[in-house]
């Protein structure tokens, strides 16, 4: 009998646990919906619906950044050369028809574009920000949670 009431006591106090981590993970995650301006749906929304609700949400601003960073590039080239022809730029590349001759070109051009490209990006570093978080405690709770 004794062994049973032990094994019932560690069994509870695994529950507990299991429930207090799943709390501080849902709290998590509706901090972080919040801070990024997505619904977290009604408090009985399940976990999942709200983790992905956030990564659809995550995703949007993913493009955004992409889109504003090839406009603001595209702007700084522009500024730099006058005249430049912003349609036929947006074409895309202009390769060889041989698949081979193609990538090795494109390489080439990636190449030379690299360190460049990053200096750009590092021009804009500052202009990154991640909305406030809605909780001063969410690192904290995020350890516990994971």
């Amino acid at each position: 009998m004794a062994e049973a009431a032990s094994t019932a006591d560690a069994l509870q106090k695994s529950l507990d646990a299991e429930v207090a981590d799943r709390s501080a993970l849902e709290a998590v995650v509706a901090s972080v919906c919040e801070g990024l301006g997505v619904s977290a749906g009604e408090s009985g929304s399940s976990l999942r619906s709200r983790i992905e609700a956030l990564y659809s949400r995550v995703g949007e601003r993913m493009r955004e950044a992409l889109h504003a960073g090839v406009k603001k590039a595209l702007a700084v080239v522009s500024s730099h050369y006058v005249g430049i022809d912003l349609p036929s730029v947006r074409e895309g590349y202009v390769l060889p028809d041989d698949e081979a001759e193609a990538q090795e070109e494109l390489q080439k051009l990636e190449d030379a574009a690299d360190a460049p490209g990053d200096a750009l990006a590092a021009f804009f570093d500052a202009e990154v920000q991640l909305p406030p978080s809605a909780r001063k405690d969410l690192g904290k709770q995020g350890n516990k949670a994971l």
